[in-house]
């Protein structure tokens, strides 16, 4: 837990994958109702399938996943956590709400939304640390066993993937409430899964 006594969430996400996206969405709404100390962190969707799928070529999403994963990296060294916020709230808001790609115009005008300069994304570009920091980020959980996104870690407990929720994303208390019960069940180390049928 934070010293505020909040409880402590890791939250890895790409924006390429749209289940991190509601993922994302119904966190932000969690943190309305509930204190928490959320940390916005990076886990490359690209990189996992490469491991898996070496000889298939990288998905176009992914490929744009670069970009956003670098520009995120340099706003989190320059303004902290809740910049890496704002620009995957605008990043997530065009890809999969508004359905366009994420080009480097895109990107730029999403900075520019989140009120940054968009010559973030350049500065990014320019600098070779932004990748291997996001790649590093993303083997380090890995190897703890995320395998994909949203993955969440409360208080430093194992990662857990989801949840995945569909829509409407769940607002207000009711956000509040499912958060109260993936907390009670993913820092319990003898749960392992709960699903329901796919249709």
């Amino acid at each position: 837990m934070a010293a505020s006594g909040a409880p402590v969430v890791d939250f890895y996400l790409d924006t390429a994958c749209p289940w991190s996206w509601r993922t994302s969405v119904w966190m932000r709404e969690v943190m309305k109702v509930r204190d928490l100390d959320v940390h916005w962190k990076f886990f490359s969707l690209e990189e996992v399938n490469k491991a898996n799928n070496p000889d298939q070529p990288t998905r176009p999403g992914h490929l744009e996943s670069r970009n956003t994963f670098r520009t995120m990296v340099l706003a989190r060294r320059k303004f902290g956590d809740e910049a890496v916020n704002k620009l995957y709230h605008e990043f997530g808001t065009a890809k999969h709400e508004e359905k366009k790609d994420l080009s480097e115009d895109q990107v730029r005008t999403c900075i520019e939304k989140a009120g940054f300069s968009p010559s973030l994304l350049d500065e990014a570009l320019a600098d070779e640390s932004t990748r291997t920091e996001y790649l590093g980020e993303h083997a380090a959980i890995n190897k703890e066993g995320a395998f994909g996104v949203a993955s969440l870690v409360i208080d430093g407990s194992e990662p857990v993937f989801g949840p995945v929720i569909t829509a409407p994303v769940p607002t207000g208390e009711e956000a509040g409430d499912l958060w109260d019960h993936v907390a009670a069940m993913s820092t319990k180390k003898y749960f392992f899964e709960l699903k329901r049928t796919r249709h």
